[in-house]
């Protein structure tokens, strides 16, 4: 991980809805795009554009969108990828 890095949580343990709105709270406290990626495992973290492996990356989000918009859009994005690479996603927690 490195110093640009947040961790955000992990869609197989967390609901997206959760992970998606760490992503977003953490987006918002830059002043540029960054990039969401999901590993292997189900973990996500934020972290700068060029920094982002193809392979693990989700999208790259403008904070400029604001924190609704922003943990709505990461949320639809996780959920698809999160089930395209075969993890079982909770949408809400129980």
């Amino acid at each position: 991980m490195t110093c640009q890095e947040r961790p955000c949580g992990s869609v197989t343990k967390l609901p997206v809805h959760a992970v998606a709105d760490r992503a977003a709270r953490h987006i918002i406290e830059f002043k540029g795009p960054r990039a969401v990626t999901i590993d292997p495992v189900g973990r996500v973290c934020i972290e700068a554009p060029k920094a982002a492996a193809e392979f693990d990356l989700v999208g790259v989000y403008d904070p400029a969108l604001g924190l609704r918009d922003l943990s709505h859009r990461i949320a639809e994005d996780l959920l698809f990828e999160a089930r395209e690479r075969g993890f079982r996603p909770t949408r809400r927690s129980a």
